[in-house]
């Protein structure tokens, strides 16, 4: 088995927060444009987490005007789903969800040892249009990212497979939270 650790995020959830985040990964350099709309960003942007694991492109800077992995004319294979869903399998000792931060955090640290930290659970770059909640995903019209939402569900059947060889439940990772709380 691999020695990767990877958190990943609801696929809506993570579009509209690039989206708000300034349109971030949106491949400018291809396009020569911002995206015009929501749903354009979307279908563009769609499989990011895909194709992060299964091509091998290096941006060269971190605002819009070279390739990336997550934006670009070509969306992920369904044979790139399958390529990508067997890397998480084999190649990362730790799958959490940023949708289940608490017992993921809980999970790093049943799994890596550690203490819980109040820093675990501090929002470092929170953004102006941030959301804590989720976002409202009825703006991408009914759009869903099929590529990323296959490989987020075989993540969560992960992330469980884990929560349970570690016999975690919120109730299990109490400790932990309490740790982290008298840290403060």
């Amino acid at each position: 088995k691999g020695h990767g650790v990877i958190m990943l995020r609801q696929p809506e959830q993570r579009i509209m927060s690039a989206w708000y985040y300034d349109q971030h990964a949106w491949p400018f350099w291809y396009y020569q444009r911002w995206a015009v709309d929501l749903l354009e960003f979307a279908q563009v942007l769609s499989g990011c987490a895909v194709r992060m694991l299964t091509q091998a492109v290096q941006a060269e800077n971190t605002l819009n005007y070279s390739p990336s992995p997550c934006g670009g004319p070509k969306p992920a294979s369904a044979a790139e789903v399958t390529l990508a869903k067997q890397r998480l399998r084999e190649g990362f000792v730790f799958v959490g969800l940023t949708d289940e931060w608490d017992l993921s955090i809980c999970l790093l640290h049943a799994a890596f040892g550690g203490n819980c930290l109040a820093s675990d659970w501090l929002n470092v770059k929170m953004g102006t249009n941030s959301s804590e909640d989720g976002y409202n995903t009825s703006e991408l019209m009914g759009f869903t990212d099929a590529a990323d939402g296959a490989l987020f569900a075989e993540a969560s059947v992960i992330f469980s497979e884990q929560l349970h060889h570690y016999s975690l439940s919120y109730d299990a990772c109490q400790p932990c939270f309490h740790q982290a709380a008298s840290a403060e």
